[in-house]
């Protein structure tokens, strides 16, 4: 028969309580932060004045005069003086082993014209005279006409040796004679996918050099040997230190389209030798038919092999369309400019629609590109179909980039629980969209704030290194800034990217970069808030964005980044 508890039981239990409680709660921290504040983003909006991290994971929030109880012999302590923290921000789609080839090329800007992008290679090939090939990035085929460059004019400057320059938007590219004669590519050589990934022709049908989309791109990358081991290695360190400088703990890489199994390689050596400054959830890119039928296979071995707490691969990316520069993003109804140009999918239906379905039924993660109105309606059709079909399915499904968005599928997100994932730093005035899409779809583009109004999630990422303005678009407080104003960092001067309605908050956009961003990659129940028992992933600002200008957003800087309880970044004086 069970003892009957007496009135001083429950007092001795009670004052023993008392007793050990305060022993458990100042348990030594490692890093005590206090006197600015610290906010959570979590959904009650709760914000402190002071936190505590130890091991690599937070183990209080509270109010700073309360901090002293958590700080010991050991205990680092940062004095914030009124400087803002939040949770590591999060980068929600970045190329980011990719970048690594790319780091020592030509950088180039979608704003130069030809001539200035020529200028600008043969200083290059100048000052680097022992780099073989010429590599680089950052141009606007545009500007070089309807039709793009043409090796000749690469010829020009580089006649020594084989040269290769990606785009502004990474889905076409522009190689010299050298580089095309190293990929055996002639008159005779087919089109990898005609009409989707093809090489641009002269009327003789002579390749003139510029390159569309991955597949016609592919060889001649892979015969110029961009991607090798010691080089990816050596630019690592460099690359991913810039990413903790902007306060990066966490990323999804969208596809290791040129690195594929050498730069997962690399994160996973990093990742076990402690040198990886941050958690990054990977993918398996597919961006052409025949890939569809063993993708998920495919993805099941990654899957198996890479399963670090730092470093996974788990998502399925599907690239529907290209780009409206390349004339590659696939629109409802024709482009205005070339008129009645209408694009081909590069992953056409039935096969896109069969592999969203299959994706479903084995529960895996889904990453859609869908640049044009097209895309997005064939990628949302998809997911709706396939949700339909298994109800209880736990895959999430993201939409990435979302340029063009028809009226009538923006309510779809919400409906679908699809995320709608885009890259703020590209919301200039797109002249170029306006003339080649007409003003009926220039006001469709980014519609951020229509989405989150329906109860949807929008994410946010640097495409990185695709980028409307170089090195910046890295730093997720150029993104939040031109979220929202939808103009020029710093410049309120300069036209608003319609519509001024979609502008977001501040708020919205930040938590784009760290609870909603979680979310998407299926870690929110770790990072992405900041509360007890999540991992420390923990950035300093120098500044407070909800009291700052909204045109000097990107001037905030970041002073500390934590990433897994490491302090992994320092600015130089703090």
């Amino acid at each position: 028969m069970p003892r009957k508890v007496s009135q001083s039981d429950v007092l001795l239990g009670l004052a023993l309580v008392l007793v050990l409680w305060p022993a458990a709660t100042r348990a030594e921290a490692d890093w005590v932060l206090r006197g600015g504040p610290v906010y959570s983003m979590d959904a009650s909006a709760q914000h402190y004045s002071a936190i505590a991290l130890k091991g690599n994971r937070i183990t209080w929030l509270g109010e700073a005069e309360a901090a002293g109880a958590h700080i010991g012999a050991h205990t680092q302590v940062v004095e914030l003086h009124g400087r803002s923290v939040f949770p590591g921000f999060i980068d929600t789609h970045i190329h980011s082993m990719d970048t690594l080839p790319l780091v020592n090329g030509v950088k180039l800007s979608p704003y130069q014209s030809a001539e200035e992008v020529i200028a600008s290679i043969e200083e290059h090939a100048r000052t680097h005279p022992y780099q073989n090939p010429v590599i680089g990035i950052g141009f606007l085929a545009p500007a070089f006409g309807v039709n793009g460059p043409t090796a000749a004019q690469l010829d020009a400057v580089i006649p020594d040796r084989p040269a290769l320059i990606i785009d502004e938007g990474g889905h076409t590219a522009w190689a010299n004679t050298l580089a095309l004669q190293a990929a055996e590519i002639t008159r005779e050589t087919p089109d990898p996918v005609p009409g989707a990934h093809f090489y641009q022709r002269d009327a003789s049908g002579n390749p003139t050099g510029w390159l569309v989309e991955g597949a016609a791109i592919d060889p001649v990358s892979e015969a110029l040997g961009l991607v090798s081991e010691d080089a990816l290695a050596l630019a690592a360190p460099g690359f991913f230190a810039d990413m903790s400088a902007v306060g990066l703990t966490a990323a999804f890489d969208a596809g290791m389209i040129d690195t594929g199994e050498k730069g997962r390689a690399l994160a996973l050596k990093m990742a076990e030798a402690g040198t990886f400054p941050l958690r990054m959830v990977a993918s398996l890119y597919v961006n052409q038919p025949e890939q569809l039928p063993g993708a998920l296979s495919t993805l099941a071995g990654l899957q198996e092999r890479y399963q670090h707490p730092l470093f996974s691969v788990s998502t399925l990316k599907l690239s529907l369309d290209g780009t409206v520069e390349a004339k590659t993003a696939v629109m409802l109804e024709p482009y205005t400019l070339p008129e009645g140009h209408e694009p081909v999918p590069l992953l056409p239906n039935p096969g896109m629609f069969d592999a969203v379905m299959a994706a479903h039924e084995a529960n895996v993660d889904l990453h859609l590109h869908a640049i044009g109105d097209g895309a997005v309606r064939a990628a949302l059709d998809a997911v709706e179909r396939a949700k339909a079909a298994h109800p209880q399915s736990d895959t999430r499904s993201t939409i990435c980039h979302i340029e063009i968005v028809s009226a009538p599928d923006v309510a779809r997100f919400a409906a679908l629980d699809v995320v709608a994932q885009t890259t703020p730093t590209w919301f200039y005035f797109d002249d170029l969209a306006l003339e080649r899409l007409g003003e009926d779809r220039f006001n469709q583009m980014y519609p951020l704030a229509s989405i989150l109004r329906h109860g949807g999630r929008v994410t946010l990422g640097s495409d990185y290194p695709v980028s409307w303005i170089g090195k910046d678009a890295l730093n997720p407080m150029f993104n939040i800034e031109m979220a929202v104003t939808r103009q020029q960092a710093g410049n309120p001067a300069v036209p608003v990217q319609p519509r001024v309605s979609e502008r977001l908050s501040v708020d919205q956009a930040i938590r784009a970069h760290t609870a909603d961003a979680a979310w998407q990659l299926r870690l929110e129940g770790e990072i992405g808030t900041l509360e007890i028992g999540k991992l420390a992933d923990v950035v300093v600002l120098d500044r407070d964005p909800y009291t700052t200008d909204l045109y000097e957003l990107h001037r905030i800087r970041v002073d500390q980044t934590f990433s897994d309880g490491r302090l992994v970044f320092v600015r130089q004086g703090q």
